[in-house]
């Protein structure tokens, strides 16, 4: 069945992302789905841990206004800030071992 010309340039016009997907989903028809690792649009290789399928049950279940709501473009501030601590201790950390070694 032809693709619509409209949406055959919008595919090729995609991100690549979303390329990388489509090549996935080509390579497991050619190869076989278990011979393909496809890491592309967050598909993982394997199943998350119970305590994350627990985590998330919880969280779905959070009744607070604005809980499940999107956040700002540039994530919550409490968030960036905790990430640019971690991410300064541990440049620091990789830094003094890098030099005294």
């Amino acid at each position: 069945m032809p693709v619509a010309k409209k949406i055959q340039a919008s595919i090729e016009k995609s991100s690549w992302i979303r390329k990388m997907f489509e090549e996935g989903l080509t390579r497991k028809a050619k190869y076989g789905a278990e011979n393909v690792f496809d890491f592309s649009i967050g598909n993982p290789n394997l199943e998350p841990p119970a305590k994350f399928k627990q985590v998330l049950r919880d969280l779905a279940s959070e009744t607070r206004a604005g809980v499940h709501g999107y956040m700002p473009n540039a994530g919550y501030a409490e968030t960036r800030k905790a990430v640019a601590e971690y991410l300064t201790s541990t440049t620091a950390r990789l830094s003094a071992k890098m030099t005294s070694s």
